[in-house]
């Protein structure tokens, strides 16, 4: 937990702390008629099971099995909104990570032009509680990209990476030579890039990155 600063408290104007307080009363205030009504909904679900099973409608092995798959078909769902929080999973220390990826990236640049900083991936709990990386508030927690589809970290007129040192685990694991998902070279040795990748990449963010723009409008 961090220190409690009394200075900051003084430096901030009156009229912030009370619309700062209104608004985390409203959010509590939500958050707790939420978990009521979740509540009452789970109460009401776990009776009417334990019904039909007694009365032998259902088995409880039937509604496992029918309740991962629904599960399964929710959570697709709920991603695809960009209503969920993202995070790396699995998780890895950035600054122990032992797979970086062994690239020379500066000799490519002018051909690829960091085409790898346009792809999209979440943060770890390490990137957002350390607090430089940036994401998408209308995403979280997704890595922040411009206008351009390019992150914003990323220097655009030397395409080198300004938080170099705080980088991802995936900006240090990925290996441009032979990723299954992202193939972008037709030919690693003579550095023919694979005309193709732009136009994937756009598209998947597309989908990624307007979703933010249409939930924030709504």
């Amino acid at each position: 937990m961090q220190p409690y600063d009394q200075n900051l408290i003084k430096d901030t104007p009156r009229d912030a702390l009370k619309e700062l307080a209104e608004g985390l009363l409203y959010t509590h205030t939500r958050i707790n008629a939420n978990t009521t009504k979740i509540l009452e909904a789970a109460s009401f679900l776990y009776a009417l099971i334990e019904m039909l099973n007694e009365k032998g409608v259902i088995t409880i092995e039937e509604l496992d099995d029918r309740k991962k798959q629904v599960a399964q078909r929710l959570v697709q769902k709920f991603v695809e909104s960009g209503m969920g929080l993202m995070y790396q999973d699995p998780e890895h220390d950035k600054y122990t990570f032992e797979h970086e990826a062994d690239v020379d990236c500066l000799s490519r640049l002018p051909v690829c032009k960091a085409v790898c900083c346009k792809l999209p991936f979440a943060l770890s709990r390490q990137d957002v509680e350390e607090g430089i990386i940036r994401w998408e508030f209308g995403r979280p927690y997704l890595i922040a990209h411009g206008a351009d589809g390019y992150c914003v970290h990323l220097d655009r007129d030397t395409y080198r990476c300004t938080v170099r040192e705080q980088r991802t685990v995936p900006c240090r694991g990925f290996d441009c030579r032979d990723n299954e998902k992202w193939k972008v070279w037709v030919d690693y040795e003579r550095k023919i890039i694979d005309p193709e990748l732009l136009k994937r990449i756009d598209r998947e963010n597309n989908k990624i990155y307007l979703s933010c723009v249409s939930n924030n409008l709504k």
